[in-house]
């Protein structure tokens, strides 16, 4: 099932410009159902250039459509800001 995840870049704390290279941090919108098996999904990302691309320059965080799976979120389009 699709859910919603806010992804955060993070920042350097020399320049305070975000670090699209570094990992980075996701969080789910949606509560985790109690009873699942699965572990908690808010955690450190990395690898995901199809995420990075869909922020702008200087953004840090937006959130996107995301699907949990045995192997972690797989992400899909960026959700327009509200």
């Amino acid at each position: 099932m699709k859910s919603i995840a806010l992804v955060s870049l993070a920042i350097d704390p020399k320049t305070g410009q975000t670090d699209a290279t570094a990992p980075f941090m996701v969080r789910a919108l949606k509560p985790r159902n109690p009873l699942s098996t699965h572990p908690a999904r808010n955690g450190i990302y990395e690898d995901e250039p199809a995420v990075i691309e869909q922020l702008l320059p200087g953004e840090f965080k937006a959130r996107f459509e995301a699907e949990w799976t045995d192997d972690g979120w797989k992400f899909g389009k960026r959700v327009p800001d509200a």
